[in-house]
């Protein structure tokens, strides 16, 4: 039986690990990327897929009131009530594929089909580009210190910004009490 040496073994590998230095240092780099995992294993890259399957829709009232909140906070507004006026809905685009083919010389047939995912249920989702939310076309608000010339222009510019809303579509009253 035969007796190995390490030393004498490392000895004997050393001029062949220099002439292959560079491939074995890309082996074990690719060895370790394979054991730490590929990035779509990692936990963050699985809720982006989750998240873009999920639907995420506009919601309007919660929009409103997190205005209202934030109108109410300027000096002198009061309490806030706002009211707006959007123009269509939300609209969501998928990924498709298009084909083209032609029949003949001047006959060109397209076909055009969903781009969907599959998941590890079996399930499919279609593949979601984007989302557009709807536009606002004006917005009334009623606030208590609308009398003041300063809050009302203060008001007008902060719904401006906000809903993206030229100021000529913005009006701003003074609210009123309301007895029965």
């Amino acid at each position: 039986m035969w007796k190995l040496n390490f030393s004498d073994f490392a000895i004997k590998l050393q001029p062949m690990a220099q002439k292959y230095k560079y491939a074995l240092l890309i082996f074990l780099v690719g060895i370790i990327m394979l054991c730490l995992g590929s990035p779509r294993d990692a936990p963050e890259s699985n809720s982006q897929t989750n998240n873009s399957n999920t639907t995420s829709t506009f919601d309007l009232t919660s929009f409103e009131d997190s205005l209202e909140k934030q109108l109410s906070s300027i000096n002198g507004a009061g309490k806030v009530s706002l009211l707006l006026s959007i123009e269509g809905t939300e609209e969501t685009v998928y990924a498709s594929n298009i084909r083209e083919s032609s029949s003949g010389e001047s006959n060109n047939i397209y076909e055009k089909d969903l781009s969907v995912l599959s998941d590890s249920g079996y399930g499919e989702q279609p593949v979601k580009v984007k989302s557009i939310s709807p536009t606002f076309r004006g917005a009334v608000v009623l606030c208590e210190g609308a009398a003041d010339i300063n809050v009302k222009y203060s008001i007008t510019q902060a719904v401006s910004a906000a809903c993206g809303l030229s100021m000529n579509k913005i009006s701003v009253l003074e609210m009123g009490t309301y007895t029965k």
